[in-house]
C-alpha cells in the first residue's frame, strides 16, 4: 500500500518552509505550473464545456487551478480535495469562496460526480516500490473515471525526462517517472476513448479519459 502519511508530511513540510508559493507544491516555476493548467483547459473544449461545468480537483494543494480558471473567466462549480490538512487550510484562506475538503477518493463513502475530474502532479511523488505505486495510479484513474460525467485529465512526470532534461533536479528520488506506454495500457482498460499528450513539455505528459 502507498504510505500516504509520508506524502502528507512531504508537502506539509514544504508548506511550512515556503508558505503560499509554487515551491510548496514542488513545482519548478509558476510557468511550468501554468503549462499543465493550459493542457487541462484544453479538455474543457474537447468535452464541449466551456462554461457552466463542475470540476473536482484531486490533490488540489493550495487551490491554484481554481484560481487559474477563475481568472480565465469561466463559470463553474468547483471542489478541491487533498489528503494534506494543512494544504486544505491554506487553500481555504486563499480562496474562501471555494469548496475545499480533506478527502481521499479511494476511501470516500460519500462519492459525488462532477463533469470533469483533474489531478495535477499529485501522482508524481512516491516513497514505494515501482509496482506498488503503479497499482496506486491504476486505482486512482479508475476512481476518477467513476466520478466524472465527461472526462478526466491527469498529468505525469515522463520517463523521457531523464533523456531530455539535463537538470539534476528532475532526478530526485521521490519523483516517480511514469512510462507513457504503461499509462496508455491502463487507459485502454478503463475507457473506450482516451488521448495522450506528450508534446507540451519533454518531461511531462497528460492523459485524458473520456466517457
Amino acid at each position: 500500500m502507498v504510505d500516504k502519511k509520508k506524502q502528507i508530511d512531504y508537502y506539509e513540510q514544504l508548506l511550512a518552509k515556503y508558505g503560499d508559493h509554487y515551491l510548496s507544491l514542488d513545482w519548478k516555476s509558476p510557468e511550468s505550473q501554468g503549462i499543465r493548467y493550459r493542457v487541462f483547459e484544453d479538455l474543457l473544449v474537447i468535452g464541449d464545456k466551456t462554461n457552466e461545468f463542475s470540476i473536482l480537483d484531486i490533490g488540489c494543494g493550495l487551490g491554484d487551478f481554481y484560481g487559474y480558471l477563475k481568472k480565465a473567466g469561466y463559470t463553474f462549480k468547483y471542489a478541491g480535495y487533498d489528503i494534506a490538512p494543512q494544504l486544505i487550510e491554506a487553500a481555504k484562506k486563499k480562496f474562501p469562496e471555494a469548496d475545499f475538503e480533506v478527502r481521499d477518493i479511494l476511501h470516500d463513502d460519500r462519492p459525488k460526480q462532477f463533469d470533469f475530474v483533474f489531478c495535477c502532479g499529485a501522482l508524481n511523488i512516491s516513497f514505494e516500490e515501482r509496482d506498488t505505486h503503479l497499482d496506486f495510479i491504476r486505482s486512482m484513474l479508475l476512481r476518477m473515471f467513476e466520478l466524472c460525467k465527461i472526462g478526466i485529465g491527469v498529468n505525469f512526470l515522463s520517463s523521457q525526462a531523464v533523456y531530455f532534461l539535463p537538470d539534476d533536479s528532475f532526478r530526485q528520488p521521490q519523483y516517480f517517472y511514469s512510462k507513457p506506454e504503461e499509462i496508455v495500457a491502463m487507459a485502454k482498460g478503463i475507457a473506450d476513448r482516451f488521448i495522450l499528450r506528450h508534446e507540451y513539455h519533454p518531461g511531462d505528459f497528460t492523459v485524458y479519459l473520456l466517457k
